[in-house]
């Protein structure tokens, strides 16, 4: 048998916590198993890096960003290998490239195009553990790509899909919970959590697992174990709707700090203007969600949406250029807002949850900006000063 581990920064913060994980995968190997590890950047290191980016610039190349992040990674692999030969067994790292990951899109957040896994299936042939680096790759001009945050997730179950293998992600949580202990002391741990309702937690906020990691999973079938790094298995397993014991109305609350809300107002909101407006975020590369217009025909219309904190920069610029492409347009970037998201297949089928959180809202006078739905999920930005208290108080109204 195939498995896939996956260590996230924390877990191979010091060269001691490196060797303690050689020891274990050595057991894991001695156990009949092939084994394939992931790897992150050590500690804080993919942050430290950018610091340094950013000491130079305040906008930094995003080519020469992906070679300079993905170095932490290729750090990472060469430890964990010679820890592994230092005990006695046979390892190798391989950079995303060597590896054969092919990636497309945006420099410092490419998506994983392909995977060419013959060679580390010969590596496995010859009894060798195989250390890969997480979050990168490389594009069709032959440049190291990575896959944004998260992106080591990506990794580990892209090339589970291609391995045939089970996939099991270590980090230094025992598993995903309903809502961040840290916000809600009260939090349950989750046994079992669909492919859905996971996807859309991470694309919402929680920052356990990154929603295309999930996506993958779902897409080829790979259940994903999630737990302690060395602990016991008692973490949470990510699997198809179908294998889910029992349905809640909300599973779990995601709240998401890393928001913008952007307000343009003054313009008619025509589809050729609105298109050409986001026309324009995709072309500078910018994440745009929670999208809200009230009258589609208004000469002096207004239009709202939220991306990540870290677009600010490409924002800046998408203002530039509509400001010379629609004279009267004004741009407003809120930062003081947070996003709490409730998720749940149980909402597919329940329409008094949002009376229920109204309820809470207005019992506790909290305002709100934007709210947008899905089958599964109900996303409201609210001031940054009331997010983490309108999320416990949604918590205990739904006991999770």
């Amino acid at each position: 048998m195939i498995i896939v581990h996956k260590y996230g920064g924390s877990s191979v913060a010091t060269t001691e916590k490196i060797l303690d994980i050689a020891k274990y995968l050595g057991k894991v190997k001695s156990e009949n198993n092939d084994v394939v590890v992931v790897v992150s950047a050590m500690g804080k290191t993919t942050d430290n890096l950018i610091k340094l980016a950013y000491e130079i610039t305040e906008d930094p190349d995003k080519r020469e960003m992906d070679r300079l992040m993905s170095t932490g990674e290729q750090q990472t692999i060469a430890l964990l290998s010679i820890a592994l030969q230092s005990l006695g067994y046979d390892a190798i790292s391989l950079t995303g490239r060597q590896a054969g990951i092919m990636t497309e899109g945006h420099h410092t957040k490419n998506r994983i195009k392909s995977i060419d896994g013959e060679k580390i299936k010969g590596y496995l042939k010859e009894g060798k553990i195989v250390i890969v680096a997480g979050f990168q790759g490389v594009d069709k001009l032959g440049d190291v790509a990575t896959l944004g945050r998260g992106g080591s997730d990506t990794s580990a179950v892209a090339l589970a899909a291609v391995l045939n293998a089970k996939c099991e992600i270590y980090t230094d949580v025992d598993g995903i919970y309903s809502i961040d202990p840290r916000v809600y002391p009260d939090a349950k741990k989750i046994s079992h959590i669909s492919y859905d309702e996971m996807m859309e937690l991470a694309f919402l906020g929680a920052g356990v697992m990154e929603s295309r990691a999930v996506e993958l999973g779902k897409k080829y079938g790979v259940e994903i174990y999630v737990g302690k790094s060395l602990g016991e298995k008692n973490g949470t397993i990510i699997t198809s709707k179908e294998k889910m014991m029992e349905e809640k109305v909300i599973t779990g609350i995601s709240v998401n700090e890393n928001i913008l809300m952007v307000n343009i107002e003054n313009i008619p909101t025509y589809a050729k203007n609105v298109y050409a407006i986001f026309e324009q975020a995709v072309n500078l590369g910018i994440n745009i969600d929670m999208i809200s217009q009230n009258d589609v025909l208004s000469e002096h219309g207004s239009f709202a949406f939220a991306c990540p904190k870290t677009e600010k920069t490409s924002l800046e610029k998408l203002s530039e250029i509509l400001k010379e492409e629609f004279k009267d347009i004004s741009v407003i970037i809120n930062p003081y807002v947070v996003k709490v998201s409730l998720v749940g297949i149980g909402l597919i089928s329940n329409t008094v949850v949002a009376a229920r959180i109204f309820k809470v809202f207005a019992e506790n006078n909290i305002s709100f900006h934007q709210v947008a739905a899905s089958e599964i999920s109900i996303a409201i930005i609210v001031d940054e000063v009331m997010g983490k208290e309108a999320a416990r108080l949604l918590a205990k109204e739904f006991n999770i």
